[in-house]
């Protein structure tokens, strides 16, 4: 194993043991139960600086992944929004997820540009449902293909725009 990819699992280690030495030191302030997403936020910014530090991009998209949505459930244990709200809030996943697997495109010197779909696709419906969730969207199909007809229209040539581009750079 490259030092550069050591970086991150040592730092995974070492911020776990930091964690359990808190919880067995019962501080008054550590609330375990309402801390733990920052545990995966942490280990994600650990993958995160592990890429910074020379290692590969999947790094990166850990890193991101795990950051981001330990955040977003941060949020909830944190009481920033209740859990009843999950049924609105959950398509962040998708939105972290999406976002994580761009970042790995960009980030990857060889990156496998058929993954551009599912990451965009990850990522467009997760901001859709999450409009839904809240609200800001209505659920009547044709009212928004109405309103949305543009915005469709652009986002087909902008994946012909994609596709022609990854066609003349893998023909070379």
């Amino acid at each position: 194993m490259r030092s550069e990819s050591a970086i991150a699992p040592a730092s995974v280690v070492m911020l776990l043991g930091l964690w359990l030495s808190a919880e067995g030191l019962s501080l008054p302030w550590f609330e375990g139960d309402k801390l733990w997403p920052l545990l995966i936020a942490a280990a994600g910014g650990c993958f995160v600086l592990g890429y910074l530090c020379g290692g590969g991009a999947w790094q990166l998209f850990l890193g991101l992944l795990a950051s981001g949505n330990g955040l977003v459930l941060y949020g909830f244990t944190a009481g920033a929004y209740g859990w009843e709200k999950l049924p609105q809030l959950w398509p962040l996943f998708l939105v972290v997820s999406g976002a994580a697997g761009l970042a790995y495109l960009v980030a990857s010197p060889d990156a496998p540009w058929p993954l551009l779909v599912p990451a965009l696709g990850t990522l467009l419906s997760g901001t859709t449902g999450l409009l839904y969730g809240l609200g800001l969207l209505s659920l009547d199909p044709i009212a928004q293909l109405r309103m949305l007809w543009p915005a469709l229209l652009a986002l087909t040539g902008f994946l012909g725009f994609i596709q022609a581009i990854w066609h003349g750079i893998s023909d070379r």
